[in-house]
């Protein structure tokens, strides 16, 4: 039986409610399938008081192992580094996660604020909150850039605002099955093959974003990228292809602009998300890997080949496109 201990730092709960709504299987299910032991949850478990204390030292001393420590949220350091803006069980929750982070196989971050600081450490940033082993993309965070776990592993980094259940419970299966080295890893410590993507990948707006046909506010049909902010080609995830509620949504098939929440560097500070800020008509946040010289050529030809239903469903609610005829003038068949 291995033992799995989930402690909470500053956040909002977003990870464990993602958790608790994982499908095939459900977080109970795939627990018991890998043979996995709750030792604490706070929100699964009846134990409080010196009886996670307990349960916390018996890890750290030795007397159980700790086969996963999973942090959600980010770790307080201040004030002056002392970590006692953040009390747990009798002392500075840094504390802890330093200890057990010492003794634990495996040292897992859920969620961008435990990965890099995320919200929690957004600017000014009064409670020196950081991530585990990335202060934002500067790597060190509260365990150093150094640290290795006993199974010669960093910190493992699922980030997300909150995390994909999958992404969580399929990281445990990799790791309690021995199928995932260090190789399975990519520059920031993630498993690779569920941030090789971008959220633009399968994105239903798709057809609009290649055409620039774009949304002029929200809940019209349109792409979001140009004028409502989406960062779906520059945030790394596989949400449109993997999907949330049910395998059937995500942020954009909900007429929701990605907001890259999975970066390291979110959120972005003086950004007005929800609105795309545009530099010298060009937009500040261009594609992934697309120069500006490039973009601005593709964009014009894009908006010179724009088909006709696009430009009318883009600012639509729904499909509005009224004109039989094809692309040639001719009578559709």
């Amino acid at each position: 039986m291995r033992n799995i201990l989930y402690l909470h730092g500053l956040g909002c709960g977003g990870d464990s409610l993602s958790l608790l709504n994982a499908e095939e299987p459900d977080f109970l299910t795939a627990v018991g399938m890998l043979d996995i032991n709750i030792a604490w949850h706070p929100s699964l478990s009846m134990e409080k008081g010196e009886s996670v204390e307990k349960i916390c030292r018996n890890f750290i001393e030795g007397k159980d192992t700790l086969d996963f420590l999973v942090i959600e949220g980010a770790v307080p350091a201040g004030p002056d580094g002392s970590g006692a803006v953040y009390q747990f069980l009798g002392r500075p929750f840094v504390d802890w996660v330093k200890d057990l982070s010492g003794v634990a196989q495996y040292a897992i971050a859920v969620g961008t604020c435990a990965v890099s600081g995320g919200i929690s450490a957004a600017g000014p940033n009064p409670s020196q909150s950081s991530g585990m082993q990335f202060n934002r993309s500067e790597k060190g965070g509260i365990v150093g850039a150094d640290y290795r776990s006993k199974s010669g592993f960093p910190v493992i980094n699922i980030p997300g605002c909150a995390a994909h259940p999958d992404w969580i419970i399929e990281t445990l299966y990799l790791l309690a099955g021995k199928k995932m080295g260090l190789d399975g890893l990519d520059h920031l410590n993630r498993p690779a093959h569920f941030y090789s993507n971008l959220a633009h990948s399968g994105c239903p707006k798709n057809e609009f974003y290649e055409f620039k046909a774009s949304a002029e506010e929200f809940g019209q049909m349109g792409c979001l990228f140009e004028k409502l902010g989406c960062r779906g080609t520059q945030c790394e995830s596989d949400c449109n292809v993997r999907l949330w509620m049910g395998r059937t949504g995500s942020c954009t098939r909900a007429g929701y602009p990605c907001t890259a929440c999975t970066s390291q560097e979110f959120p972005q500070p003086d950004t007005r998300y929800f609105n795309t800020e545009w530099i010298a008509n060009i937009p500040k946040f261009l594609p992934r890997g697309v120069p500006k010289a490039w973009y601005i050529g593709m964009v014009g030809l894009s908006k010179m080949a724009t088909p006709e239903r696009l430009k009318i469903n883009a600012v639509s609610t729904h499909n509005a496109y009224k004109n039989l005829k094809n692309d040639r003038g001719t009578d559709a068949k």
